[in-house]
């Protein structure tokens, strides 16, 4: 727990997953807010599932190429920009965001071992991984306290805590830059 590389293994990667989370929990309302029929939001949502299929396996590929940290740079700011592609309410950039946010979706959460693993060692893992887990997954479930404060002060506006999120992934790449692997 003294060591600053275990907080901010917990927090960064807790904090792609607060945007992951955070996205997908409103993903059909933040549809419907769009103008998709329930039925079509839905349709995106599992659309977006099987894009994240394919995020998971591409984020590994550029994680084992260019390194995890090199990689979780390029993932926020890629992230930060399909959340405000999909808050500009543009129909192309909202097309281009589901696919963007898809690939993200499906990303983030290979962080969560990569990381630890890179800075810790294979050898090290379970044991910081039972210190870093249960701190990640309360950083994760603040993305519920984001979405409700942010719905209640905009009057339901999802929209916006789109932007809150992208500017969480945007705080990231910056805790990132900290990393020492």
């Amino acid at each position: 727990l003294r060591c600053k590389e275990t907080w901010l293994v917990a927090v960064t990667t807790g904090m792609f997953q607060i945007c992951s989370l955070g996205v997908v929990s409103q993903m059909v309302l933040r549809n419907m807010e769009l103008g998709f029929s329930r039925e079509q939001a839905t349709f995106i949502l599992s659309l977006v599932a099987l894009i994240g299929l394919v995020g998971s396996f591409f984020v590994g590929y550029m994680d084992e190429r260019l390194g995890t940290k090199k990689s979780m740079l390029f993932f926020g700011i890629w992230y930060a920009l399909s959340l405000l592609a999909n808050a500009t309410e543009n129909t192309v950039l909202v097309y281009v965001s589901i696919f963007m946010i898809g690939m993200s979706i499906g990303g983030s959460a290979n962080f969560t071992t990569s990381l630890p693993t890179s800075i810790f060692g294979r050898q090290g893992f379970d044991k910081v991984n039972s210190v870093i887990f249960p701190i990640q997954g309360a950083v994760t479930a603040l993305c519920f306290l984001v979405n409700g404060v942010v719905q209640k002060i905009t009057g339901g506006q999802i929209r916006m805590a789109y932007l809150v999120f992208a500017g969480v992934a945007l705080v990231n790449v910056l805790l990132v830059l900290m990393v020492n692997e």
